[in-house]
């Protein structure tokens, strides 16, 4: 098979993949925090992977990603009070760079430094609703990517996919700490 044919696959994989992690992050963030630092263990992988071992094939890329997603889960699960401050400044920069337009290399760095500091300082004060807010943002972000939408449609796309997320988290969280929480 020619090597055409195993990166039309690989991009196939790929745009089926982030959608449903996405979509699980959307509307289950906050109740799988786990995954929500696994899903950010895997896409710091997945770009790290190529500045680590350029050249390298598809399958070791993806296998950085899972490696790092693993970690993230463990993090997660094992040692709650780190796998917030490395959720927070994983989602903060992921946002970033995926939001911001890549100008000035020097000045996006920074930027994306100071944007993981805040994030990883907000989940740290204010756990449940921020972790709503990043894992939603995180969500319509792999959504709209994997999709492949462009603007206007993904500009449109990624407002009702957060309101729905934020909608639909918040409500479950209302409903978990009951009529006075």
């Amino acid at each position: 098979m020619s090597a055409e044919f195993h990166l039309q696959r690989d991009v196939r994989m790929t745009n089926l993949l982030l959608p449903a992690m996405g979509l699980v992050l959307l509307f289950m963030g906050r109740r799988l925090f786990w995954f929500f630092v696994a899903v950010l263990g895997f896409a710091a992988g997945l770009q790290a992977a190529p500045l680590l071992l350029d050249p390298a094939p598809f399958w070791m890329v993806w296998a950085v990603g899972l490696v790092f997603g693993v970690i993230g889960a463990l993090l997660a699960l094992f040692f709650q009070q780190v796998a917030i401050i490395a959720g927070g400044f994983l989602s903060g920069v992921s946002l970033s760079l995926h939001l911001l337009p890549a100008a000035n290399t020097n000045l996006l760095v920074t930027i994306s430094l100071l944007c993981g500091i805040a994030s990883a300082v907000a989940l740290w004060l204010f756990f449940d609703w921020v972790l709503i807010l990043l894992s939603t943002l995180i969500g319509a972000s792999l959504i709209i990517d994997g999709i492949g939408w462009q603007a206007p449609f993904a500009i449109i796309g990624y407002v009702l996919l957060v309101a729905a997320g934020v909608g639909v988290q918040g409500r479950w969280l209302r409903a978990r700490r009951g009529p006075a929480g």
